[in-house]
Order: structure tokens, then sequence, then C-alpha cells
């Protein structure tokens, strides 16, 4: 009897073991992954640091948030600061350049100009441009731009119609003065005004005409240079980027000489273009 009851206890002991093991681990295991749910859904969570003098410091997780935040705030403070700061060194600088775009329309009038019945032309142009700033309000703009131009015209007499087409290749070189308009309204503050003498220099040129059956070509001489004066008014859409209106008037005559209408050729150009720039 005693053997049985002392089996008996034994094998108690065997089976209990394990299990209290693995109900131990089990707790243990379920605490810890608790735990680490806890910690990574509990925002009070504190976190210490020891600063220089060896005293150590409790800060929640929000306290972190905010900490972290502001330090990321700050950073991008200084980093649009940083940016605007180059951004007017550069518009004050002595010298700057760019580059600038245009499209716009062109006629010749003037004396004989309804001899030959021109219509309105197209053109368009692109160059560089510098700015000579001479104060926050004043600059000297010369520019340097490859212009293409086209007109036609078309003259009945008679019961006799003359028609014909020209096309040029020139290099228009103006030189403007800019003004900044005074600051007031939001509008004008971003505003300026421009005039200053310009010259057209041809490169190259081809023209035909038709005068009733007859048909030709290389009639019309453009004269090499041209002068003329421009002015414009534009607005700026940022410090780098800005449009204009300009309108150019030529002083002196559009042609060298011609082959029809017994040589008459007292007509100037005239130009109206819209025009993007943009300022490095």
């Amino acid at each position: 009897m005693k053997k049985l009851i002392t089996g008996f206890v034994f094998l108690s002991l065997a089976l209990a073991c394990p299990a209290t093991i693995f109900a131990q681990s089990s707790s243990t295991f379920d605490y810890e992954e608790n735990t680490d749910e806890d910690d990574f859904e509990n925002d009070d969570v504190s976190r210490t640091y020891v600063d220089e003098d060896g005293v150590t410091h409790f800060r929640s997780a929000e306290q972190i948030q905010e900490e972290e935040f502001s330090r990321d705030t700050r950073e991008e403070d200084a980093r649009r600061r940083a940016e605007s700061e180059a951004r007017l060194e550069n518009w004050t600088a002595p010298v700057t350049f760019g580059v600038r775009a245009s499209i716009g329309l062109n006629w010749l009038a003037g004396g004989d100009a309804d001899t030959w019945g021109w219509e309105t032309g197209f053109e368009f142009s692109a160059g560089g441009i510098m700015s000579i700033n001479l104060s926050s309000m004043l600059h000297i703009v010369p520019e340097v731009a490859i212009a293409y131009r086209m007109n036609s015209y078309e003259y009945t007499s008679e019961n006799i119609t003359t028609s014909g087409d020209i096309s040029a290749w020139e290099i228009d070189v103006p030189l403007l003065v800019r003004v900044d308009l005074p600051e007031g309204t939001e509008i004008l503050e971003d505003m300026f005004i421009e005039a200053g003498p310009q010259l057209g220099l041809n490169l190259s040129s081809s023209d035909s005409y038709e005068f009733g059956n007859h048909e030709g070509e290389d009639i019309i001489t453009p004269a090499t240079l041209e002068a003329g004066i421009a002015i414009g008014v534009g607005y700026a859409l940022s410090r780098e980027m800005a449009v204009d209106l300009r309108f150019y008037r030529a002083f002196t005559d559009f042609a060298k000489k011609t082959k029809i209408f017994n040589n008459k050729r007292s007509y100037s150009t005239m130009q109206i273009n819209a025009g993007f720039s943009y300022m490095f």
C-alpha cells in the first residue's frame, strides 16, 4: 500500500512539473507580448535620458513628438529662409543674366506702305538678357536675340494684282532702361516699365512675288541695319520670371532697294510682341 501511494505521488509530480513550466513560460510570453503591445500603443510610455550633469530626466511620448515636430519646423523654416536669402542675393546682385522669348505681330508703315499693300505679319524671337541693377528700382537691360519675321503684300492696279511675301532672319539688340513701379497696391509693386533704343542686323532674307502671269524672286533688298525705339510694360511673376508687352517702331526704312513700284521703299517696321523672361 505504501509503495502504491509513493508511486502515485511521483506520478503526480511528474505530470505537474511540465504543466507548471509550460504555464510559467506561457505567462511570461504573454506578459512580454502584452508589454510590447502596450509600449507600441501607449502614448504615455516614458523615455529617459541623462544630461551632462548626470541627472536622469523623464519624457513622455507626447513630449518627444512635440520636440520632434518643433525640430522639423525649425529645420523647414531655416531651409526656406536660406532659399529666400539666396533669391534676394541674386536679385540684388550688381549683374544678373537670363533668357527671353517673345512672339508677336509686325507690319510695315510709312509713305509708300499703301502702294505695296503690306499686311500684318508674324514674328518670334529668343535670346539672352542681362540686367545691370543700378538700384532696387532702376535697371539697365541689354538683350541680344535672334528673330524671324514674315510679311506679305498685295496690291491691285488696273485690274492687275501684284502680291508677294518676304521672310527675314535678323539679330535684334535692344538696350532698355527698366524702372520698377513704386510700392502701392499689390499689383503695382510687381509691375515695371521699360524703354530704350533697339538695333536690328539683317542676317538673311528671301522673297517672291507674282505680277499677273509673271513670277519672280529677290525683288526686295532689306537694309543691313535697322534702328528704332522700344517701349514696354511688364509684370514680375516672381524674382526670376516676368512677362511683358513691348512695342517697337523703326526710324529707318526696311528696304534698301526694290525692283518694282519704281523703287518706292519709304516704309519701316512696327512690331508688338508678348515676351517671357527668366533670370538665373
